[in-house]
């Protein structure tokens, strides 16, 4: 939802600053004085629109990026300070006097050099403004070259978690931590050419593509991934995003996963495992039941397996009579302290839903570990 008023938000803004700009250019061309004060004044009403749809993509646009370290999401993040700049030093200022000079008739030297001036500053916004609007769409692989994947299978992993198995394309690579976006086939009797980004759950060493998805809507994507017969071709496209591990092997790793905010986490653990150093590594799994935990049992193995990688299983709605013998509850800096040496040293990877990473980056920041040290990978249901 958050991605989808962004969106919105950006594409307004960017039709009012284009629709102002192409105005301002006829009426100078083609208009009277008449006209031009016409403009000016309905550009100054318009602002009443642009300055709200521009605060909520900033104010969305900061909320969506925190923790996010790819590099169109930096370039996005870089661009919206002169995005913002133009506006409320340039643009604001620019409507409120052209369109005092144009209604009181005044269209001399200055009304002209001052028009230029915010004609050029809004050219400036259009570009900036295109760029991250392109950039956006990059982001969610809609552009991204569509490769054939057949569903192999798939299994429940967990209570209203599926995971889907499909068939690597030939040439097809990524890294631990990637997604891909997955679109139903248009000739599908359900959710025809509806797709999503997944995170990938299997690692880059294993033959086939895993991903798992939460079946708690009843949208067509995920009634049509659980009911279409083997063999169905799908689309695939990416790999997307930079969710990846850093180069720094001087600080341990601890992972922060919230519900199924576990798949791109299990692509880092499989492929560590397999090259045999999965070690100096925590995984902190919160889900309300042991039911709800996908792909505990392999988890708990691998803590068994691997001397270095400790597993805190967390549930934070066991029931009376529960045989659950972990940690219960929301994970907390305390829970953290309880099982590391030292809340400094590590760098920490958090994913899962909003309200969970909004949680987990509050708590490590008043706990006091330094925001170098935190990354964040958010999603809005899967």
């Amino acid at each position: 939802m958050k991605t989808r008023i962004h969106a919105v938000a950006g594409g307004i803004g960017l039709l009012m600053i284009l629709t102002f700009w192409t105005s301002t250019i006829l009426s100078e061309l083609l208009g009277s004085y008449e006209t031009i004060a016409a403009v000016k004044e309905w550009i100054l009403y318009g602002m009443f629109i642009l300055i709200p749809a521009m605060a909520i993509v900033g104010g969305s646009g900061m909320s969506l990026s925190t923790g996010r370290s790819e590099t169109l999401v930096s370039a996005k993040k870089k661009r919206m300070p002169f995005i913002a700049a133009n506006g409320i030093l340039i643009l604001l200022p620019m409507a409120v006097f052209l369109e005092a000079k144009a209604s009181a008739g005044t269209f001399d030297s200055l009304f002209y050099v001052l028009q230029g001036v915010e004609l050029i500053a809004g050219a400036t916004n259009l570009t900036l403004m295109g760029l991250n609007m392109r950039d956006g769409i990059r982001l969610t692989g809609r552009t991204n070259r569509a490769m054939s994947a057949m569903l192999l299978g798939r299994e429940m992993v967990a209570h209203d978690t599926l995971a889907i198995r499909l068939a690597k394309p030939a040439g097809f690579t990524f890294e631990p931590g990637q997604a891909i976006r997955l679109t139903i086939p248009a000739n599908a009797t359900e959710g025809a050419g509806k797709a999503r980004m997944l995170s990938i759950a299997s690692a880059p060493h294993e033959a086939d593509i895993t991903v798992v998805t939460r079946l708690r809507d009843d949208s067509a994507f995920k009634q049509a991934l659980k009911e279409m017969p083997e063999g169905t071709e799908l689309q695939i496209a990416g790999p997307l995003g930079n969710f990846a591990l850093g180069a720094d092997q001087n600080r341990s790793t601890v992972f922060l996963a919230g519900g199924i905010g576990i798949t791109p986490f299990l692509s880092m653990i499989r492929e560590a495992d397999h090259a045999n150093r999965l070690n100096r590594t925590a995984l902190f799994y919160s889900n309300r039941s042991p039911a709800n935990a996908a792909m505990l049992q392999e988890l708990q193995n691998l803590g068994a397996a691997n001397p270095g990688f400790e597993l805190v299983a967390t549930m934070s709605d066991v029931k009376d009579g529960s045989d659950w013998q972990g940690e219960t509850g929301h994970i907390d800096a305390e829970m953290l302290r309880r099982h590391l040496p030292d809340l400094n040293d590590p760098i920490f990877y958090c994913v899962g839903p909003g309200a969970f990473v909004s949680g987990m980056r509050d708590m490590l920041a008043n706990a006091g570990v330094v925001k170098d040290h935190i990354r964040f990978e958010q999603f809005g249901g899967y």
